[in-house]
């Protein structure tokens, strides 16, 4: 665990990301929230979002995420489903995987590269406004190759 002034963050990305809202001077909290989120058995699994930013009512919750092959994706899409439309949930991931994920997956995604605009974009949000658009990658297609001659 990486601590930094009063911010323990759990990996190399996140702390890149809580270094970009201090130095635009967003507000923000780590693991500050605790929410459950329903499975497709029934049960619930924990989501404790990595980093809180509040735009008055408006929350954004920002979930750095290594790779689009994990149990991560799967409760953060489930998170999603159940959220109410005051929470932004925004995926922060390689550049490589931008596409990779599926965009049920996130209401916003960012590549580590882009860590500048996604701290921008929060902090330009109007906090008595409706959430600003926001157009998701398109996936990359995988395609079976075809061997019949």
């Amino acid at each position: 665990m990486t601590g930094r002034a009063g911010h323990a963050c759990r990996t190399n990305l996140e702390t890149a990301i809580c270094r970009e809202m201090d130095r635009q001077e967003l507000p923000h909290e780590h693991r500050s929230l605790r929410f459950r989120v329903s499975d497709a058995r029934g049960g619930s699994t924990k989501y404790e979002p990595a980093i809180v930013a509040h735009r008055g009512p408006i929350l954004f919750l920002v979930e750095p995420i290594g790779t689009a092959r994990s149990a991560a994706v799967r409760r953060l899409t489930g998170f999603l489903r159940q959220h109410s439309p005051e929470i932004v949930l925004v995926l922060v991931t390689t550049d490589a995987a931008l596409t990779e994920i599926a965009p049920e997956a996130y209401d916003e995604i960012y590549g580590a590269s882009d860590v500048g605009r996604l701290t921008a974009r929060i902090r330009g949000q109007d906090p008595e406004g409706i959430v600003q658009p926001f157009e998701k990658p398109q996936r990359r297609v995988k395609r079976s190759r075809d061997t019949a001659k």
